[in-house]
């Protein structure tokens, strides 16, 4: 019987044992996540603005906001380092825009646009100034933006490297309702002006 009881105790110091361990554990989890928290209080900020765009609230079905992240102090130097980004609030989760990389089709920023909105000579300069927004051209890049309509399209150039064009390819209906929305690395002769 007394074996009996002193595995039972044995059992009941080693559970108290490790419950003591674990949350003095779990203290100095707290105490260094409130420190890095401190940390990134001090070091980080960010900032974030709507767009209040005619052409954003006239184009798009949703709000748009430019954010930016600075961080400093990092390493000991005082610069500091910048990201800004844009994003669109659908009423759910707010999303980065899609990422263009090669020949992109994109078909979040299709549905985006508002179901009244028309594509027409007296919109294009509206929606290039949504692109600019949204999509916007470094600044060290020479500004090569045109649009034009051809064979059914527009087209909204963004780029130019040794004569070959790049930039958004909008197919409209007869109506001049946006059905497609992609972004071209090389534009074909035949579609360019």
């Amino acid at each position: 019987m007394s074996r009996i009881c002193k595995n039972i105790v044995s059992k009941f110091l080693v559970a108290i044992f490790l419950l003591s361990v674990s949350s003095s554990f779990c203290q100095d989890d707290i105490k260094a996540t409130l420190r890095l928290d401190n940390f990134l209080n001090e070091s980080c900020k960010t900032n974030y603005t709507e767009i209040t765009s005619e052409a954003v609230k006239n184009i798009l079905k949703y709000n748009v906001f430019y954010i930016t992240q600075e961080t400093k102090n990092i390493y000991g130097e005082k610069e500091k380092q910048v990201n800004e980004f844009i994003v669109i609030d659908n009423g759910n989760q707010v999303k980065p825009f899609e990422r263009i990389k090669t020949n992109t089709d994109l078909p979040e920023l299709t549905s985006y646009i508002r179901e009244d909105f028309i594509l027409n000579k007296e919109s294009a300069l509206h929606f290039q100034t949504l692109l600019d927004y949204i999509y916007p051209i470094a600044e060290w890049k020479p500004d090569k933006r045109e649009f034009f309509f051809k064979n059914g399209k527009w087209y909204f150039l963004r780029d130019a490297y040794f004569r070959t064009k790049q930039g958004f390819e909008i197919t409209v209906d007869s109506k001049g309702k946006i059905t497609h929305i992609c972004y071209k690395m090389k534009w074909d002769e035949a579609e360019s002006k």
